[in-house]
């Protein structure tokens, strides 16, 4: 392309993104309402946490990477504008495009003092029937020009996930555009390929609207996958002999491997809510919606199945350990984090609380205040707790000193622990896996009569 790219919304992934496109040799206009931000940018002083993100904006070529808080700046010395901003969802449960439209009037009334042709690519998560609802007749609105006509157009979301936003761009598992002309698509693919590392991904070409389906759906059938872990778990945990890894293993040789292990509920600053939003959406359209509202359902059923789990073996007094705050491994964030639930719910059924994250503990120090004991080591928090949970597989697993817990319950809720590890506490109960009662006893205590009359 003759002139650059612009990126307007320098939040994580618009930086992270303008990062990748300056590696990939693209000179760049960062455009963000956050004057600081875009002075930070300017002067090279902006720190940025998510991974890869500060090196490839470090080793950016001199000015090669620029900022603004004007859309006109950006769009006169730019011909592809990637629009990332923040689509909050509303208190319908679906995701306010509000900003995405204040960006695109921006560079709309931008295009009227320009000549040259233009592509907006919307990268923000949007409700289905977004782009040609509402920003395409923005847009043209705007800009007085048509779709086609000097303005392209296309529906292009990002699957990535905190922490490893930069492997979601660079090496993604496919490209999906919606476009609404071949050559906009093609423009917009092109760039793409030239911020891959590896292998070329498969591309994924389609309208705008179906794009918007297709993003939406992606979150609601790994959501899906993991309550369906989850539920194969809760059977495991109560069925004497039965190991939901076992199972799930088998069962990954035709269902893949996934987002399919059987643990806590599911967080994120993403997949609660996108549920929520394709129910809603599904119920505007007259569409059958029960299935994102049970799988909704079902994350916090699960939740409450683990809480239940936890009191029966930490009774009223008991001083109980969390070992992991963020809502993945690998991460400082705490977006509807099960931990920072399971803390405020422990303290109302009058359980106290120790906490040990590395990586999460200045963020959930914020949200808990004085809810929970923050333990400056995971020795620390095992050493002060009757019972241990641990709500993360992190790595630091491997280098945590279990001795210190011999006195305590450890329920490891991800089976993430050493065999070395499991006899060195005082108790070892992994989620998921059954106890030793003979299968025939525990059908008598626990079904009865009623096992003979299902199986009549």
């Amino acid at each position: 392309m003759s002139k650059g790219i612009s990126v307007f919304g320098l939040g994580k992934v618009g930086l992270t993104l303008t990062g990748c496109l300056a590696r990939a040799g693209h000179q760049v206009v960062g455009v963000d309402v956050n004057s600081k931000i875009v002075a930070a940018l300017n002067d090279g002083s902006l720190e940025v946490s998510e991974t890869g993100v500060q090196d490839r904006l470090q080793s950016a070529k001199p000015g090669q990477v620029k900022a603004t808080t004007n859309a006109a700046e950006a769009i006169a010395n730019t011909d592809l504008s990637f629009v990332i901003v923040p689509t909050a969802s509303n208190t319908l449960g679906g995701f306010s495009n509000r900003h995405v439209l204040s960006a695109c009037k921006s560079i709309g009334r931008a295009l009227r003092d320009t000549k040259s042709d233009h592509i907006v690519a919307i990268v923000s998560t949007m409700m289905p029937g977004s782009s040609e609802g509402q920003i395409i007749p923005t847009l043209e609105k705007e800009s007085g020009r048509r779709v086609g006509k000097g303005l392209g157009y296309a529906y292009n979301p990002s699957f990535i996930a905190l922490g490893e936003i930069v492997k979601g761009i660079e090496t993604p598992d496919y490209v999906l555009v919606g476009q609404t002309d071949e050559a906009t698509g093609d423009k917009i693919i092109a760039v793409h390929r030239t911020m891959v590392s590896g292998n070329a991904p498969p591309i994924a070409r389609m309208t705008p609207v179906e794009a918007e389906i297709a993003k939406i759906a992606s979150n609601t059938h790994e959501t899906m996958r993991v309550s369906f872990a989850n539920m194969l778990l809760s059977i495991c945990a109560e069925v004497p002999g039965a190991n939901v890894d076992r199972i799930t293993e088998a069962l990954s040789h035709r269902m893949g491997k996934r987002f399919f292990k059987g643990a806590l509920p599911y967080g994120g600053p993403c997949w609660p809510r996108d549920n929520v939003a394709l129910s809603a959406f599904m119920d505007m359209i007259g569409a059958p919606s029960a299935l994102p509202r049970t799988v909704d359902a079902a994350n916090a059923d699960h939740g409450r199945y683990v809480l239940r789990k936890i009191l029966a073996i930490a009774p009223p007094g008991a001083r109980v350990g969390i070992i992991g705050l963020a809502y993945k491994p690998g991460t400082q964030h705490i977006d509807c984090s099960y931990s920072i639930d399971l803390v405020r719910w422990l303290r109302s059924e009058h359980r106290s609380v120790n906490v040990w994250d590395p990586e999460a503990a200045e963020l959930a120090r914020q949200e808990l205040g004085s809810a929970a004991t923050f333990c400056k080591t995971a020795e620390e928090c095992l050493s002060s707790s009757d019972v241990v949970v641990i709500a993360l597989p992190l790595t630091a697993l491997r280098t945590i000193d279990w001795s210190t817990g011999k006195r305590a319950t450890v329920l490891d809720c991800w089976r993430a622990m050493s065999v070395g590890a499991q006899s060195a506490v005082g108790k070892y109960l992994p989620l998921g896996v059954g106890g030793k009662e003979e299968i025939s006893q525990w059908l008598g205590r626990i079904a009865g009569a009623r096992f003979d009359l299902l199986t009549n």
